[in-house]
Order: C-alpha cells, then sequence, then structure tokens
C-alpha cells in the first residue's frame, strides 16, 4: 500500500491518522493498550497531525478530546444464525468461546464504522494495536482509490494462559494472524514479540519490525527525597499472570529479613474471571488481615487500590525498587515509567522485560514464578543498596531522554513513513 513520503514526514507536514483501539480512556481504560493509544495520539495531535480514533464504548458519540477525535463505537450484536435449531451451536459458542466472540464482534463492529462513517482511504495511515484481531477485517480500499499506510503494532501472545481453552487460542490467534496480513507494516515494541511470536507462533514468515511504544512521562522532576531503600512497589492489577503472589511468597520467605520492608501494592482489583486469579486476589487479602509481628508478616504492605496516571509519579518516587515478577509480558510500560523516576527493578525474565533490564545499574532479573530466587534479589538489593544509588539520576535521565515527547513522536511517524515499495498515492 501506498505509504506517508519520507519527506513529508521529515518537513513536520500534518498528516491525517487513524488509530484503531478497542480500549481508550477514560470509558475503556483497561490495560496497556489503552496507555498506547492515549499516548500516540496525544503525541501526534500535539505535533500538529490530524488524529481520530476508533474505539469501544457504551454509546454512539463522536468527541474531541485533548485535540484528538474520538468515535465511541457501541458493540454490534453478535453474528448468529437465526432460527430455534441453531440454539444449541449458540449456547456453545457463547459457553465456549466468549473472548474470541467478543473480538470476532469488534472487528466487524469497527470495519463497518469506519467503512460507512469515516472512508479509510481518506486517510494517510491507520493503526491497530494489535491484541485480539482488532485489525482483522480492516477495510481495504478498491483498486484505483488512495490507499492508506496501514500498520499492525502487536502487543500481547496469545500462548498458554492467556485464554483458558485450546480452541479459543487458536482462534483469537488466526484474527491476530488475520490483522497482521492485512497490514502493510509490522511492527512489535519488544524484540521477544517482533521475532519468535510474530514470525514462527503466528506463522507469518517474516519478523516484525522494533519499535518502541511511546510514553507519557511527567514534567516533574523526581522527588529524590522521598525515596527510600526499602520501599518496595508493585504496580498492575491484582491477577494471576502479573505475579503479585509470588512476591508476596518470596517476601514471606525471607522471615525476619524482611524488617524494615514496606510493600505498596498499586492496581485495580477487577472480579476474578478465572479462579487463579481469585486466588491471587485472596492471597493478597489473607496477608492484609495478618498482624506485623510473630506469627505474621515481618514487612509492611499496602493496598493503595488504582491509581490515575497523573498521581502515580508520587508512588514512583516513593519507591526505591520496582518489582515486576510477572509471568507473562511484551514491553511493560510500568519498568520504563519506574526506571524513569529513579526506581531499581527486580523483574522476572518474561518477555521484553530483559530488554529493559539489559545493563545492572537498572535492575535484576529472575526466573519467572521462581519466589525463591526473587527472595535472594531482593536481599542482594537491600544489602547492596542501603541508599539510593547515585547511577538511578543518571539512569532517570537516560529513560527521560530516549521517551521525550518529541523522540517518541519521531519514532511513530518514521514508522507510517518507512518505504516498503514503490507505489503512488492516488
Amino acid at each position: 500500500m501506498a505509504e506517508i513520503p519520507r519527506n513529508r514526514v521529515c518537513a513536520g507536514v500534518p498528516v491525517k491518522i487513524g488509530i484503531l483501539s478497542r480500549e481508550y480512556p477514560p470509558l475503556t481504560h483497561v490495560g496497556g493498550i489503552a496507555t498506547y493509544s492515549a499516548a500516540a495520539a496525544g503525541l501526534l495531535a500535539r505535533a500538529g497531525h490530524e488524529v481520530h480514533v476508533v474505539c469501544n464504548g457504551p454509546y454512539a458519540e463522536v468527541t474531541s478530546r485533548m485535540g484528538v477525535t474520538v468515535h465511541r463505537v457501541p458493540m454490534l450484536g453478535h453474528h448468529f444464525p437465526a432460527g430455534k435449531l441453531w440454539y444449541p451451536y449458540r449456547a456453545w459458542y457463547r459457553r465456549a468461546l466468549p473472548h474470541y466472540l467478543d473480538a470476532l464482534t469488534w472487528a466487524r463492529t469497527a470495519a463497518r464504522y469506519i467503512s460507512e462513517s469515516l472512508d479509510a482511504s481518506g486517510f494517510d495511515a491507520w493503526e491497530y494495536p494489535e491484541t485480539m484481531g482488532e485489525g482483522a477485517h480492516f477495510p481495504r480500499p478498491e483498486t484505483g482509490r488512495k490507499s492508506p499506510r496501514v500498520v499492525c503494532r502487536v502487543h500481547s501472545s496469545w500462548l498458554d494462559g492467556y485464554a483458558d481453552n485450546y480452541l479459543e487460542r487458536r482462534k483469537i490467534m488466526a484474527l491476530q494472524r488475520s490483522a497482521c496480513r492485512r497490514a502493510d507494516l509490522v511492527v512489535s515494541p519488544s524484540a521477544y514479540m517482533a521475532g519468535g511470536y510474530v514470525r514462527d507462533t503466528l506463522g507469518l514468515g517474516r519478523e516484525a519490525v522494533v519499535n518502541r511504544n511511546p510514553l507519557s512521562l511527567w514534567d516533574d522532576p523526581v522527588d529524590w527525597d522521598s525515596k527510600a531503600p526499602g520501599n518496595l512497589l508493585f504496580v498492575g492489577r491484582v491477577e494471576h499472570r502479573k505475579g503479585l503472589q509470588v512476591l508476596l511468597q518470596a517476601l514471606d520467605s525471607l522471615g525476619a529479613e524482611a524488617e524494615g520492608l514496606t510493600l505498596r501494592v498499586v492496581g485495580h482489583m477487577y472480579p476474578p474471571t478465572r479462579e487463579t486469579d481469585a486466588e491471587c486476589i485472596r492471597s493478597l487479602q489473607a496477608h492484609r488481615d495478618q498482624p506485623m509481628g510473630p506469627g505474621g508478616r515481618h514487612y509492611a504492605l499496602e493496598y493503595a487500590g488504582p491509581c490515575d496516571h497523573s498521581r502515580i509519579l508520587a508512588h514512583y518516587d516513593w519507591a526505591g525498587a520496582l518489582v515486576i515478577p510477572s509471568l507473562m509480558e511484551n514491553y511493560p510500560y510500568v519498568a520504563l515509567e519506574g526506571l524513569s523516576r529513579g526506581c531499581f527493578l527486580l523483574g522476572s525474565d518474561v518477555g521484553g522485560i530483559p530488554e529493559i533490564i539489559d545493563r545492572p545499574e537498572r535492575g535484576s532479573l529472575f526466573p519467572s514464578e521462581n519466589s525463591a530466587i526473587l527472595a535472594v534479589k531482593i536481599r542482594e538489593y537491600r544489602l547492596r543498596n542501603r541508599g539510593i544509588p547515585q547511577e538511578m539520576r543518571q539512569v532517570a535521565a537516560g529513560i527521560q531522554a530516549e521517551f521525550a515527547p518529541d523522540a517518541c513522536a519521531r519514532r511513530l511517524l518514521q514508522t507510517y513513513g518507512t518505504k516498503l515499495e514503490e507505489k503512488r498515492l492516488g
């Protein structure tokens, strides 16, 4: 498909960009996809480009938010054959494949809205952050019409643990594969996702291009005086795959050595849909109910609940170390945000985390789900860092420069302007 010529990008000529994202704040902000979409749209709008976001919402509306035109689109009904004879089939489908059914319905909903209300060919570029086949039915223009540059950004892998049954995983991966194939360029924020998952697991036969996600960092200087080495921070949803249960086990195993440590948990505690998530929530609640001292916890435990982006920097500035014990990840925002606020990282060796903790001054890695080695890492961190290491100031400054607004906008626009093949704008 045609591309935005590089000279337009480099010269800062305004272009018209569409972002297809099921999640978008504030109404549908669940996880990292909403964070990415809001950051990308905001950066591009502030750079003077015309940005439209098509996202899910409880009712249809078009609004302007911080220079971005937001199209909220309610989900269409599930596409099932009518008639009583099909009732057992419809009932089984809803029970056995609920995530896939929602993903397929949203892909069709978005494609229909873009075709009928926006005309995709009127844009210079489209991007869809890919997790559940958002772009699987993205409308391609008729032959001879102007064609926008279409970029698929792969965020999540559908491997064991992301869905409850094998059939659903395979069907969601098929949607992902279709979305990737409909794009001119496939990108991912981590080499982990860009390599083996896109090329081998999805079977595209080619790797995605690594293109780091933009971050919305804060202008406020780091409050170094508020930090203490004994302050440990966990930021994320209270669910099994985020690994909070591993961190709690590690702290418990330290016994009296954990005295003087404080663990603060920041994140949503959504009603669980899986038993493993329910167990994680029960574990946190049981630990909170335990008294401190003999027979109980030797460390302080705080649950701060969810926190919006504008206020979470206070938690980062409080922490000496940020612990990321995830069982699976791509390229977590919290790791980069924590580094930008001077937090030493203790992270599991999954996904793109080793690409972030790639030098000793940034942090230390441990095997996923291994609470014993995490306990050793916490002990080593505490013995080594009686105060906040001076090098964390240089680490924070480096991350702030790498993810400054201009640098992030430039990386996004370079993705839209990269030339794949000689084709003319119509």
